[in-house]
């Protein structure tokens, strides 16, 4: 070998040497972008998650149980993971660092891939908490609207007791009686397809939250309250946001059916002591409690709608909460131990 070709392969060496000092020291290069460890930041201050303002424990826990068990945020958590450790890899390869300090970039992180992966999480995070909340606002309505059509059977029952009574007693036609038992069929009709609605209310929530119907019945209770919101949202709603003018609604028709309610249970008491006492009809009473029973219906409809328009807007306002945890880390591989998740096209 002559002195030429010597010297030729002893810079090479050297210059391969040079190199390789530069991938392991622990000082930084100038030319060398940030690895992931040296990228990552400190996740910004917690942002508390709107469904914890709502003054409701029992909604807040159903949808964290939610967010925690839904298979497609996992999935979509894991490949975001699972990327993260492929960059991380990648950038601890010498060759890797060697390729970027010769101008190869393909094995930097893709800023842009990221944000699209952390996206899908957050937005599939913000929509399920919106669908749990409003799933469960309208469980929360069947469940009164059930209650207030049992409770009344008792009192149609009663009815047609007395009906009876007086139509023996000869003090009544049979008129009183005939419609005393039509009262008692059509409450006992509509009760069983409001029951049916609330199961299948009930059914939508479970698949929203990963539990069976019958546990989560159970976990709720029976009637239940709608969740009232204390802040007042009317104020802070732009005067633009179409949802203004529905939320107003609600609440001007909350307050009229308040007023109009105890009216009409004052007329089905009046109602009720005249047919006793021989001085009024029993078609009055029937009009009197059909028309108050539509009343309490109509508030409960009335202030669910204000509810959901008010979840509506504080859902969009701050999606902070959506995005903690999927900050880059340092972690291990996550298909090294414990169980494995199949990252597929499907969940990314």
């Amino acid at each position: 070998m002559n002195l030429r070709a010597r010297g030729a392969e002893l810079a090479f060496l050297s210059l391969a040497l040079v190199l390789s000092g530069c991938a392991t020291s622990g000082k930084p290069v100038a030319d060398v972008p940030p690895t992931p460890e040296a990228a990552v930041v400190a996740p910004p201050p917690s942002a508390v998650p709107w469904w914890r303002e709502t003054g409701d424990p029992v909604l807040a826990t159903l949808i964290q149980q939610g967010l925690d068990t839904n298979p497609e945020i996992a999935c979509r958590i894991a490949s975001l993971r699972q990327y993260d450790h492929q960059v991380e890899q990648d950038a601890k390869q010498i060759g890797a660092r060697l390729g970027r300090l010769f101008g190869d970039r393909s094995v930097r992180a893709d800023p842009a891939a990221r944000d699209i992966k952390v996206d899908r999480v957050s937005s599939r995070r913000e929509r399920l908490a919106h669908q749990i909340a409003l799933a469960y606002v309208d469980v929360r309505r069947l469940q009164q609207d059930v209650a207030l059509r049992g409770a009344l059977r008792d009192q149609y029952k009663d009815n047609a007791e007395v009906a009876q009574f007086r139509r023996e007693a000869g003090l009544v036609s049979a008129i009183d009686g005939s419609l005393a038992r039509t009262q008692d069929e059509t409450a006992r009709g509509e009760l069983g397809f409001a029951q049916g609605r609330l199961d299948q209310a009930m059914a939508e929530l479970g698949r929203l939250v990963g539990e069976k119907p019958a546990d989560l019945a159970a976990k709720l209770g029976s009637p239940g309250a709608i969740p009232d919101p204390s802040a007042n949202e009317l104020s802070a709603t732009p005067s633009d946001d179409p949802r203004r003018a529905v939320l107003a609604d609600a609440v001007l028709r909350e307050a009229r059916l308040t007023q109009a309610l105890e009216e009409s249970r004052r007329t089905v008491r009046d109602a009720r002591t005249a047919y006793r006492e021989g001085a009024g009809a029993f078609s009055t009473l029937y009009v009197a409690e059909a028309a108050s029973l539509a009343v309490e219906l109509a508030l409960v409809d009335a202030r669910a709608s204000r509810v959901t328009t008010t979840l509506d807007l504080w859902s969009g306002q701050d999606s902070a909460w959506a995005r903690e945890g999927l900050a880059p880390v340092v972690a291990p591989d996550p298909t090294a131990n414990g169980p494995t998740i199949t990252v597929t096209a499907a969940c990314d």
